[in-house]
């Protein structure tokens, strides 16, 4: 028996169709016959990627005038608008936001700050996003766009606009390198902009530059987290910044009071030296016990760093960790057998640890 593409259901189709982009199922079924017609132009959820893989400008302006028709814009469930040298995509978004009314999942690539800002100011509450996302490709976009923002500018807003978010990831990029201190508007005593709202429903949160004074005030308003992801960074302020000089007094251990539900964790470390020494004294014992899953990424001095972290995980609870670091220095090919023995003694533990070691010209990486 043959059967031909006509003869398929509706339903069919519309699983086909999540495998297309918006303007790809216009282009392909509109004008095949009646039937290819009114199923293309009646997708009861809507998906589409504006400014991705070279996206040019006459299907920019396709999404720019059916994503907003009123039988479309109703329609919409997910949205991904990145911000392109040729195209503002982003103030497209921040102007028509408000149209969007069943839109579950947002995502920004590359916004710039004026868009962010007007975004957040002008459009109304959006009782529908579940999902929220904003990422930088590249490091100098995030350090142009975000050039002297405190930390925590714009969560406030966010939670307000969006209340009923239950995943939500802020890679926001801390550039403060050469800001003044003048350039910085803090409350007082604040090395943080505080926040103002609760926000009982998010589930998983991802931060891509985090302080533990700051992470310790987002706990505070959201004790339901299950999910946290985090780069630990030291507080987003000029080096002479008068409040640094007292701030790793003002640090103190996140208990299970703050993280009651918290069972995946995931930190990552950089080139800070400071924000190494605070990861052994980041998290109380009760918490460790609790996760069911433990991810450690980062760039360390070595594994000493992490070894106290890694004999309370060890010793109380059941789970998954992966340690990657690199160690600058200076090694011979002989060295290896000594490289492994040292790691196995600081990891070891109740559990199988699997190792893999690389060589570079200027050190080794391990992971774990």
């Amino acid at each position: 028996m043959i059967t031909k593409l006509d003869d398929l259901s509706v339903e069919l189709f519309y699983e086909i169709f999540i495998y297309f982009q918006f303007h790809e199922i216009s282009n392909i079924f509109s004008n095949l016959n009646s039937r290819f017609t009114a199923i293309a132009s009646n997708i009861p959820f809507i998906r589409a990627n504006l400014g991705l893989n070279g996206m040019g400008i006459a299907v920019t302006e396709f999404y720019y005038a059916r994503l907003l028709q009123p039988n479309v814009c109703d329609r919409l469930i997910s949205l991904c608008v990145s911000h392109t040298l040729t195209i503002d995509n982003s103030f497209w978004l921040a102007s028509n936001l408000f149209a969007f009314i069943n839109l579950r999942h947002l995502s920004l690539i590359d916004i710039k700050r004026s868009c962010f800002e007007l975004m957040l100011n002008t459009s109304s509450l959006n009782t529908s996003l579940v999902i929220f996302n904003v990422h930088y490709t590249e490091y100098y976009q995030a350090a142009y766009t975000f050039k002297g923002v405190p930390e925590g500018a714009y969560y406030t807003r966010i939670f307000r606009l969006f209340p009923l978010l239950r995943v939500c990831r802020l890679r926001f990029w801390r550039y403060i390198y050469d800001a003044l201190d003048s350039q910085i508007v803090l409350p007082l005593n604040k090395t943080f902009i505080p926040i103002e709202t609760n926000h009982s429903n998010l589930k998983s949160f991802v931060l891509r530059e985090c302080s533990p004074a700051f992470l310790s005030h987002l706990l505070e308003y959201h004790p339901q987290l299950e999910e946290l992801s985090f780069d630990l960074s030291t507080p987003w302020l000029p080096d002479k910044h008068p409040l640094l000089n007292n701030y790793n007094n003002q640090v103190s251990p996140i208990d299970k009071r703050l993280v009651p539900n918290l069972r995946r964790l995931k930190i990552t470390l950089k080139y800070d030296i400071n924000a190494m020494e605070l990861l052994d004294q980041l998290f109380d014992h009760d918490v460790l016990f609790s996760l069911t899953k433990f991810a450690l990424e980062g760039i360390v001095t070595g594994p000493n760093v992490v070894s106290k972290l890694l004999s309370m995980l060890s010793h109380q609870c059941s789970y998954t960790y992966i340690i990657r670091w690199i160690v600058k220095t200076t090694i011979a090919l002989s060295n290896t057998s000594s490289i492994f023995l040292n790691t196995l003694q600081q990891l070891k533990g109740r559990i199988p640890i699997e190792l893999e070691l690389c060589l570079h010209n200027d050190g080794y990486s391990i992971d774990a």
